[in-house]
């Protein structure tokens, strides 16, 4: 067994990796996104361009939309209501 895999199977067991990072983000991506939305259209807004703050804003609010009917299974019920919509 090499010094690499003897080192990679210690970290392992200790509990160290790249597992909770990925968790964490996994877990606050939404957060992470509005964040970088937010600082993206106040350095937009301190620049004076407040049409881009208002796009940004716009697209923010319907990406976010979106996924959270992506990630929440609601797209389903939402789909066949818009098919009773259009049946007769």
């Amino acid at each position: 067994m090499s010094v690499q895999t003897n080192a990679h199977l210690l970290a392992t067991q200790a509990g160290f990796g790249t597992t909770g990072l990925s968790a964490w983000i996994q877990n606050n991506v939404i957060t992470i996104i509005l964040l970088l939305i937010a600082a993206t259209a106040l350095w937009a807004g301190k620049n004076g361009n407040i049409s881009k703050v208002v796009t940004i804003g716009a697209c923010a609010v319907v990406g976010v939309a979106i996924l959270a009917l992506a990630t929440t299974g609601a797209a389903m019920e939402i789909g066949a209501w818009l098919v009773g919509l259009f049946r007769a």
